[in-house]
């Protein structure tokens, strides 16, 4: 799953949603079968590791997005794999 989220946020950079958002917009529109569980441990691992920043919202929901001080080193990473 980090690597299907990576991949979005490589080929949509300002991307930025809740865990909800992603689970319904970035993967399962990818026909990927998810749970929110997985989705938010993968999502907690990715801002772990410095590839998201996670951000509140008026709502007190998480926001996350792509961290852009890593956005060419992301892109990088995943043209190496192809």
């Amino acid at each position: 799953m980090v690597w299907l989220l990576l991949g979005y946020l490589c080929a949509h950079p300002d991307a930025k949603d809740t865990v909800e958002g992603i689970e319904h917009w970035w993967l399962r529109a990818c026909g990927a079968t998810v749970s929110g569980m997985d989705v938010k441990g993968a999502l907690n691992d990715l801002v772990a590791r410095g590839w998201l920043i996670r951000r509140g919202s008026l709502v007190g929901r998480q926001i996350y997005g792509l961290n852009q001080a890593r956005r060419a080193e992301l892109q990088e990473l995943l043209e190496s794999y192809t």
